[in-house]
């Protein structure tokens, strides 16, 4: 009886240590806590036809495909970028009402979005 007690309380110790870690992970690579919804987004991204997927709300973090254009999914939501006050990978988009950021970096499997 103890040795199963024993083997519960290893494994439930080693889910533990893996949830963590790939929590860890997920927040240091895409500022999203949850590592279910980044593995979601970036296994609908890599692997099936999905143009975008959106991992978190608030603040809104994109993961998409490398040749996705940020420009035109934000063109689409009604803002013009400032190509002039751009400041490296963050983008500055702006409208009637309003002004978001968007930090913007690419590798070769997928892009991602962060909305400052």
């Amino acid at each position: 009886m103890a040795s199963k007690k024993k083997k519960i309380v290893s494994i439930s110790i080693a889910l533990l240590i893996v949830l963590v870690t790939s929590s860890f992970i997920s927040y240091r690579i895409f500022n999203v806590i949850n590592p279910f919804s980044t593995a979601y987004g970036l296994i609908r991204v890599i692997f099936m036809e999905k143009d975008y997927v959106v991992v978190q709300r608030s603040p809104k973090v994109i993961v998409a495909k490398p040749n996705t254009s940020l420009q035109e999914y934000m063109k689409s939501l009604g803002f013009v970028e400032d190509e002039e006050n751009r400041m490296g990978s963050l983008h500055r988009f702006y409208n009637d009402d309003s002004v978001q950021y968007v930090m913007y970096s690419t590798n070769m499997y997928f892009s991602k979005w962060i909305w400052q």
